[in-house]
């Protein structure tokens, strides 16, 4: 899987320091594999080469696409400062290339151990959303604490996806202790991407609640068989725009330190 250009190779070891596997090794004679079986296909020793002299199964580094420029800290504040729970729509649907770009963008997201074991469900269309809502509420019945829930969907309202046309939910297997984690990580970057892209979204946080106590919301949402929904976000367009920031409480920091800090 790694291949070391030696013609390239400059012996600095910068690979060998990245690769939090212990899959390189720095000698006098020049960068050895060793212990390749435990790649993580992360890729750093690739990204982090001066020289462009290690390649990982067979892609070319010279052909990856370069790190460009990072936004200002300023417009990053900003970005998560201003960011909001948007539960009112347009209904407008939500335009499929702008979607996709998210998603696309949200690959990139880390997952633990690298396994970039997290997939998508979107579920478009009021019909097919108002099924899942359906079947949520059905779930909900039984609870009197949701009972305003269930009042408002019988009347026809949504008070589960709040009029979106839209909700995507990142999906995994749900074997490995780390899997809601991943989805969640995936779910939040997705979640800040919105706004630059003219949308927004809120966590769906009744349908995700609902997926995980019951198989026949599973089932209503269509899930990929073998996968569940881990988390998720009701996506549209604004209706309405908030042009100032939301008050947070002060920071809550305890920080403890060594002998040697």
């Amino acid at each position: 899987m790694i291949r070391i250009d030696p013609a390239r190779c400059i012996r600095c070891g910068l690979c060998a320091r990245a690769c939090a596997a212990g899959c390189l090794h720095v000698t006098e004679n020049g960068v050895t594999v060793r212990h390749e079986e435990r790649c993580m296909q992360c890729g750093h020793c690739t990204a982090v080469c001066p020289q462009a002299a290690v390649s990982l199964n067979g892609l070319d580094p010279d052909a990856q696409t370069p790190v460009g420029a990072l936004p200002g800290l300023t417009e990053l504040e900003s970005l998560i400062r201003s960011r909001r729970s948007i539960r009112l729509f347009k209904d407008d649907p939500v335009p499929e290339d702008l979607l996709l770009r998210a998603l696309d963008t949200v690959r990139y997201a880390p997952t633990g151990k690298n396994l970039e074991n997290v997939s998508w469900l979107v579920i478009e269309g009021r019909d097919a959303l108002r099924r899942v809502s359906d079947a949520v509420i059905d779930l909900f019945r039984a609870d009197s604490r949701t009972a305003p829930l269930v009042a408002s969907h019988e009347r026809g309202g949504d008070p589960i996806f709040r009029g979106a046309p839209c909700a995507a939910f990142a999906c995994a297997k749900g074997e490995y202790d780390l899997d809601i984690v991943n989805c969640s990580i995936a779910v939040t970057t997705l979640d800040l991407m919105l706004p630059v892209l003219g949308l927004g979204g809120c966590w769906a946080g009744y349908a995700m609640r609902a997926a995980a106590m019951s198989e026949k919301v599973v089932e209503a949402m269509n899930v990929e068989k073998g996968l569940r929904p881990l988390a998720g976000l009701m996506i549209g367009l604004p209706a309405v725009q908030y042009r100032r920031e939301p008050s947070r409480r002060e920071l809550r920091i305890r920080t403890v330190k060594g002998e040697t800090a």
